[in-house]
């Protein structure tokens, strides 16, 4: 079963469409890695990578709902938030993604605050995320290299029950590479983008040097 966004997704002058593989925009469980799905911006694009890291997110969905909005300033208006952001403590918001909040007109912001309270009413939050917030460096970076590694991880639980008993106290992914057991690299990024193995991605881009403790 698939969730289909509120409204169609279409390029236009001022969007551009970008497809992301989501592992986390699943309605149900599925034998598939990945879902491929579309977001309106690189921005947008850019969100689902911290979206997909967050190990307190569950699931997440592209221009999930569409709300119609009145007021004594906008009659009839409609507007779709850009995600649909489920927790895993049972919580759940809606998400407007914005190159700079500070650039809009009242109108718009006006907007926002109507769908906010809408929103509420219906038991969710609603976050404004902005480029600032988003494109942190290294974290970004390091973010989308692990994005093609992310899967189950019970797939490799017994290569990291392996990997824990030969390397027991890894100060430095390098000391983890050089296990005796022949688990290569691609495996112990797998255990970081999984959130079995814990690196600080946010200091230093990912490299040998990098520090790292079991999860």
């Amino acid at each position: 079963m698939s969730r289909k966004p509120a409204r169609k997704i279409k390029a236009s002058a001022v969007k551009n469409i970008c497809k992301f593989p989501s592992t986390k925009s699943f309605c149900e469980p599925s034998h598939r890695t990945f879902k491929m799905v579309l977001v309106e911006s690189l921005l947008e694009k850019d969100y689902c990578f911290h979206l997909e890291a967050d190990s307190n997110v569950s699931r997440y969905y592209p221009q999930p709902k569409t709300l119609r909005l009145n007021s004594q300033y906008l009659k009839n208006r409609e507007y779709t938030p850009d995600f649909e952001v489920h927790f895993r403590d049972g919580g759940r918001a809606f998400v407007e993604v914005k190159k700079d909040f500070n650039t809009l007109d009242e109108i718009y912001l006006h907007k926002l605050q109507l769908a906010s309270v809408e929103m509420q009413r219906s038991g969710y939050d609603f976050l404004c995320v902005d480029e600032r917030q988003i494109r942190v460096q290294p974290l970004l970076s390091n973010l989308k290299r692990l994005q093609r590694y992310r899967g189950p991880s019970s797939n490799n639980s017994g290569a990291l029950s392996l990997l824990k008993s030969s390397i027991p106290a890894p100060k430095i992914l390098n000391d983890l590479l050089e296990n005796p057991l022949g688990i290569r690299l691609e495996t112990i990024y797998r255990f970081i983008a999984n959130g079995q193995i814990v690196a600080d991605l946010s200091e230093i881009k990912l490299s040998l040097n990098a520090e790292v403790h079991y999860a």
